[in-house]
């Protein structure tokens, strides 16, 4: 976590970051493509984990009629500060806070929706399972937690940019599909599943109600 923390707060992050996500196929097409694929309603309460320059934060804000709170959380602060400034246009309330997704300073059952993109594949097996207890604390019931990934790759545009590169990946929750079986240990339920390009998925998890 801290050599990734360090990777975004250096050269690669802010500016640089956003410009290399839309040459490789993550653009603002593909972020509404994942912000459609999630249930938005106006007046949630909504926490973006990993939010990095608040990309997908931005095309959520955008469905929720100008009603709604959104916050973002992010280790770097690089990449908070290009989010800052690329939020300041948002038709809802969305506050950027620099943190840990391990530990989210938030009450039981206070939050509607959770969203992480591209994040999960890249936490540690300890990390993970924290961040998934403290979302599943803070979701109420029948809250959803929307989890944007790459996955096992199709043909296509997006599989052939990165494809390649993910074929010693092969082992993986992404590759193998094993999220929803990860994700059911902490009361989250696969409700949705679909692929938004030949490589991503937006796979839609909800509180179990006890």
């Amino acid at each position: 976590m801290t050599e990734t923390r360090e990777l975004f707060n250096g050269f690669i992050g802010g500016p640089v970051y956003d410009w290399v996500a839309r040459c490789t196929g993550y653009g603002p097409a593909f972020y509404r493509r994942a912000a459609m694929a999630i249930p938005v309603r106006p007046g949630m309460t909504l926490l973006d984990l990993g939010c990095g320059t608040a990309s997908l934060t931005l095309a959520v804000a955008d469905r929720m009629d100008g009603q709604g709170r959104i916050i973002g959380i992010d280790a770097s602060a690089r990449q908070l500060e290009r989010a800052k400034k690329k939020v300041l246009s948002s038709p809802v309330s969305i506050e950027l806070r620099e943190g840990s997704v391990r530990e989210l300073a938030f009450e039981e059952s206070s939050v509607d929706g959770i969203c992480m993109c591209q994040v999960l594949h890249a936490l540690p097996d300890d990390v993970r399972a924290d961040m998934l207890g403290e979302s599943s604390r803070v979701l109420k019931k029948d809250g959803f937690f929307a989890l944007v990934d790459w996955s096992r790759p199709r043909i296509g545009y997006a599989a052939a940019v990165w494809g390649p590169s993910l074929l010693g990946s092969r082992r993986t929750h992404n590759w193998q599909g094993t999220y929803p079986t990860v994700f059911e240990a902490f009361g989250l339920d696969l409700s949705t599943d679909v692929y938004l390009d030949s490589l991503n998925r937006c796979q839609v998890f909800v509180k179990r109600s006890r």
